[in-house]
């Protein structure tokens, strides 16, 4: 695990760097003013300052003898269906529309994935559809797709 943390976050450090120094060329601006590097600018200084310690704390870490492979353990069966439930609701999006596709995506994820009753799955997945439509499409503009039925 040593040698992995050292390597992602020394991996991530480089990437910080050239991005960082890209938001400069770029230009940074003011906060009053902000550049078109600016947001760059701040991520990659994070980005930087976090994979720092990380490589800090990996060289200062004793290192585990006993190393599990690092895909063990991992649900392979719930990656798959979530990708696929994914995948399908991408494609059926455009025709059914997004509040009729959305419901039908948390229902699945939230009845299947957690294994709640129906009642909760129901309501938790009506909030979660109203919640990101009232949020995306009356208060930040965006428009989805309308579907079949029109709504």
């Amino acid at each position: 695990m040593k040698t992995r943390d050292q390597t992602s976050s020394l991996f991530w450090l480089l990437v910080s760097i050239l991005v960082f120094a890209e938001s400069l060329r770029i230009g940074v601006g003011t906060v009053q003013n902000p550049g078109m590097g600016f947001m760059t600018f701040g991520a990659s200084g994070i980005l930087g300052i976090l994979s720092l310690s990380l490589f800090l704390q990996a060289c200062v870490r004793k290192g585990d003898l006993r190393q599990k492979p690092l895909l063990a353990g991992t649900m392979w069966r719930r990656i798959l269906f979530v990708l696929l439930v994914l995948t399908v609701y991408a494609r059926v999006m455009p025709v059914l529309g997004y509040l009729i596709t959305t419901f039908v995506l948390m229902t699945l994820l939230f009845g299947i994935l957690e294994k709640k009753r129906t009642g909760f799955v129901s309501l938790y997945a009506l909030a979660a559809t109203f919640f990101t439509y009232v949020v995306f499409s009356k208060w930040l503009n965006c428009q989805f797709p309308q579907g079949l039925f029109g709504f």
